[in-house]
């Protein structure tokens, strides 16, 4: 025959107070329980698309433009509206 389970052991389990943060480093110590930032958002992102149809010779120097400095074509079309809006 088992044992009763004997509820009162798991109070030992359950938090204590607020979770102690190392504020030398700026990191949560605390229990995982208490931790605000445990999972990243499920929220979805805001993703689009767009298809450019130009010269040929146009579209191989973004390419190139973008490889060379090693960034997405997303990002190196904010750098250019950005640069483009500032001369403006």
């Amino acid at each position: 025959m088992p044992k009763p389970l004997d509820l009162g052991r798991l109070q030992k389990f359950e938090p204590s107070g607020p979770a102690p943060v190392n504020r030398e480093a700026g990191v949560d110590t605390g229990p995982v329980s208490h931790r605000v930032d445990r999972w990243p958002s499920r929220e979805p992102l805001m993703d689009g698309q767009i298809s450019i149809k130009g010269p040929l010779s146009t579209i191989k120097r973004f390419q190139a433009l973008c490889k060379e400095d090693r960034r997405t074509y997303a990002d190196m079309l904010k750098i250019l509206m950005d640069k483009f809006e500032q001369s403006s």
